[in-house]
């Protein structure tokens, strides 16, 4: 009887078997097919991120070359349509010629002509008196945005002076006007 009762429980639990067999089969297909979409979502983000990435850089990559060909351009409208037929000393004397009628100083000093590693400098010494800094900073900027020759600022001095029985401001300035030689590299 034992035999009998075993194959009727084995007769009425088989179907049941095969139900769970085929279920958790279509749990780990779906759980597996789940986990897959999963990955394949996360790569896809990575992907969109670094495409967006790739865009940026692109958009600035753009924007550098135009702000080269913008410097440029500013850069070659700045020099003189004849420097480079004109000789070095020329144009340190036409840009000491400039700085002196821009600027306007009370006093401008010039050393002589430097040739030094492929270079010709011309120092020069500015003297203002004005109660004003907005000058001073004025005069520094126009120099140093100077596109060609350079004119680089060494020193500034500011200092208390008497004129006419008042207390003035006087600022000196100390800079240099630079070219490079016509026949050194």
């Amino acid at each position: 009887m034992n035999n009998a009762t075993d194959s009727r429980y084995e007769r009425d639990i088989k179907p049941l078997k095969r139900v769970f067999l085929i279920a958790t089969l279509l749990f780990v297909a779906t759980a597996t097919t789940f986990a897959i979409q999963e990955r394949s979502r996360r790569v896809l983000e990575k992907t969109l991120a670094e495409l967006a990435r790739a865009r940026e850089g692109l958009s600035r990559l753009k924007e550098a070359g135009m702000n080269r060909r913008q410097a440029l351009s500013t850069l070659k409208s700045q020099l003189a349509r004849d420097v480079a037929t004109s000789s070095p000393e020329r144009l340190i004397y036409g840009k000491v010629d400039e700085i002196k009628a821009r600027l306007k100083p009370d006093d401008m000093t010039i050393g002589a002509l430097e040739k030094k590693e492929g270079d010709i400098s011309l120092p020069f010494t500015l003297k203002f008196t004005n109660p004003n800094y907005c000058n001073l900073l004025n005069a520094v900027s126009q120099l140093q945005q100077s596109a060609f020759p350079f004119t680089p600022v060494n020193s500034i001095a500011i200092s208390q002076a008497e004129q006419n029985g008042k207390g003035v401001v006087e600022f000196t300035i100390n800079g240099t006007v630079l070219t490079p030689e016509r026949n050194k590299p």
